[in-house]
């Protein structure tokens, strides 16, 4: 019995038993406790749609909505990679037939008839397939290097990200000068920024200690050094200088014709150049800048090799009655050659000698070959005396570099010692410098 139908028992038998007041009590307390019904709201299912209706839309409240159906693309994907199969094995197909038939059709290509004569006849189809051939197998061969020429930069970019520190080596040819061969970012935007790749390599050190750097580097490059001479003598009223200019001249073609044999530059014949055109004033052409350089430190050697075999003690060497420095001088001038890059190819040959030397001297000391350690060391004391480095000159700091990976502090220093020993100390600055031992100038970091 539910509470609808007790209320309507309980109402008729209150008519009966109970006095009107109490009756009209009892129906008010029985009536306050009827349930009461509870609105309830049914959610309902709506479709998501791509267009909203508002009734006051604004432009900061509007909502955009966008339905993306999985069904549908996954089954318009479907039909399109079910398309492009079905096209691509037609096409690979269409070209495996015309393929064949090229091929049959060019088997046939050239025929003879009863007559005896060449027939050449291929079908229109055929010369269409064989151009297309042609065509696109250079347009994959120029796809593919472009690629490879992109793979190969983008390499190269990920290698020179992870580099830290600059890479600087020293170059011969160019008088010792640093050239940067591995950089960080920073440092290669200061390079390109310079506009000259072979500037030279700034250390960790910038500012002030850069700039003294680069200025010292290029007063390196712009002077002469101080034992290069001031003037070379001239001579007078020569007689005949047409003869002696094409006697120089023949004598120059044998020298590169020997060299073109593979044989030596012979020494008499640079001593009998120079003499010819020291005498009439004449001069020479190499033909091309190599072969020039060539020539040039060849005489060096020699000139070299002679003051190496000379007595340590005397202050002067002359080939053939001429002054070394005059000799290397004058002959520059008579082939043609800059007066500073000639003095940075004779500087470089010291710097060479002189690093040879010390390593010669140091392997015979380790011998016990005391005597025969200090003979290699007095073949460098005229080199130094006649040809002095000037200070702190890239070629010195080339050679300091060079031997402090070789020998230890204290085997320079004794070094040292021993060549005080033996040729003095004229001859001291320039050992100390290519030792590594001297302290670098103020102001200057240490070049990494």
């Amino acid at each position: 019995m539910n509470s609808a139908n007790a209320l309507t028992h309980i109402h008729s038998f209150s008519r009966f038993l109970l006095p009107h007041h109490h009756r009209t009590q009892c129906l008010a307390a029985l009536s306050s406790m009827r349930p009461r019904r509870r609105r309830t709201h049914r959610r309902r299912n709506h479709k998501l749609t791509s267009t909203t209706t508002t009734t006051s839309p604004s432009p900061d409240d509007a909502n955009l909505q966008t339905v993306i159906d999985l069904n549908d693309l996954s089954a318009q994907t479907s039909s399109f990679l079910h398309t492009l199969h079905h096209s691509s094995q037609s096409q690979i197909h269409k070209i495996v037939y015309s393929a064949r038939d090229a091929y049959e059709d060019l088997r046939t290509l050239i025929a003879l008839d009863d007559n005896r004569r060449v027939i050449v006849s291929c079908r229109r189809s055929t010369v269409y397939f064989v151009g297309g051939l042609v065509v696109w197998s250079f347009v994959l061969v120029f796809a593919f290097r472009v690629l490879a020429r992109l793979g190969l930069a983008f390499r190269r970019g990920l290698s020179g990200s992870r580099n830290g520190p600059v890479v600087v080596r020293r170059d011969r040819s160019l008088g010792g000068r640093e050239v940067v061969v591995g950089m960080s970012a920073n440092v290669e935007r200061k390079i390109r920024a310079s506009g000259n790749p072979l500037s030279p390599a700034l250390g960790t050190n910038a500012g002030v200690s850069g700039r003294v750097w680069k200025n010292r580097v290029r007063s390196h490059e712009k002077k002469l050094p101080k034992w290069w001479p001031v003037s070379m003598s001239r001579p007078g009223l020569v007689l005949n200088k047409e003869e002696y200019q094409r006697e120089a001249d023949r004598l120059i073609r044998v020298i590169m014709d020997n060299r073109t044999s593979g044989k030596d530059i012979m020494d008499d014949d640079i001593i009998q150049l120079r003499q010819l055109c020291r005498t009439s004033g004449v001069g020479v052409t190499i033909d091309t800048k190599n072969t020039r350089d060539y020539f040039y430190r060849a005489s060096i050697d020699l000139v070299l090799n002679v003051c190496t075999w000379a007595p340590s003690n005397i202050t002067s060497v002359e080939i053939d009655g001429e002054d070394a420095r005059q000799f290397v001088a004058g002959l520059a001038e008579n082939i043609g050659l800059e007066n500073i890059h000639a003095a940075r190819i004779v500087s470089a040959a010291v710097a060479s000698r002189t690093r040879s030397r010390f390593l010669q001297s140091w392997a015979l000391e380790m011998q016990g070959k005391h005597a025969e350690a200090k003979l290699e060391l007095s073949k460098i004391c005229l080199v130094l005396r006649i040809f002095p480095p000037d200070e702190f000159s890239p070629e010195m700091e080339m050679v300091a570099r060079g031997l402090e990976k070789h020998l230890k502090v204290e085997q320079r220093e004794l070094l040292l010692n021993m060549f005080a020993g033996v040729c003095g100390e004229e001859s001291h600055r320039s050992a100390t410098e290519a030792l590594g031992l001297m302290p670098s100038p103020e102001g200057v970091g240490d070049l990494q």
